[in-house]
């Protein structure tokens, strides 16, 4: 069990462990949409939103499908449900009040929505929890993922007529467990990156070369 100071490292954006966790998490998702035969940039390839704010999401997923819009981008964020506070030492390890998970979408919302929208790019929040919750907005993207990847295998293997039926819905949901899953298991590796915990020489449980 973390103690109060383990609660104030889970919440930090600055160390270094931080930054890695985030970017693995980054990577599996822009390798999930991959895996869904779209075309993925990530980083500082991202499109950035309209002239004058000039700010930049985590993955742009190229040619999505969404009615009026060209491209979907997405920025990741991890959340503790337990407060951390490097001025106020009595507040870490408490509780948030509220849904922490949606009040971070919203701030995601606020800061990018508008201006992306404005350049036909549609925009959702990432947003998980250091305990494996997922906002409602990436598990509906992990859920079009996996239609799109299942879409894409049914045509693959020459089985377009079953693309609709009980056998696709069954493969679609296998799909899906597949991405929830996987997006878990970073989520856990991101989390002991921040605790500093010992997973120097450990394979990365999802990476380019596990698909």
């Amino acid at each position: 069990m973390l103690d109060q100071y383990g609660d104030h490292v889970l919440t930090c954006k600055k160390p270094t462990g931080a930054i890695a966790g985030h970017d693995h998490v980054m990577n599996v998702s822009a390798q999930l949409a991959r895996n869904s035969g779209l075309r993925v940039r990530i980083n500082r390839k991202v499109a950035t939103t309209a002239a004058g704010s000039n700010k930049q999401g985590d993955v742009q997923a190229m040619e999505f499908g969404i009615p009026g819009y060209d491209d979907l981008v997405w920025d990741m964020s991890l959340v503790s449900e337990r407060i951390g506070s490097s001025t106020q030492h009595g507040l870490n390890g408490k509780l948030q009040l509220g849904d922490c998970l949606n009040a971070r979408a919203c701030i995601k919302n606020n800061r990018y929505k508008r201006d992306y929208t404005a350049k036909n790019i549609a925009f959702a929040p990432a947003i998980l929890s250091v305990a494996g919750k997922i906002h409602p907005e990436i598990l509906r993207l992990l859920w079009v993922l996996a239609d799109m990847q299942t879409v894409k295998y049914f045509n693959l293997v020459g089985d377009e007529e079953d693309i609709g039926n009980e056998r696709f819905k069954w493969s679609r949901a296998s799909t899906f467990s597949y991405n929830r899953n996987a997006i878990g298991l970073a989520v856990a590796y991101a989390s002991a990156i921040r605790t500093h915990l010992s997973v120097h020489g450990t394979a990365h449980p999802m990476s380019a070369a596990s698909f």
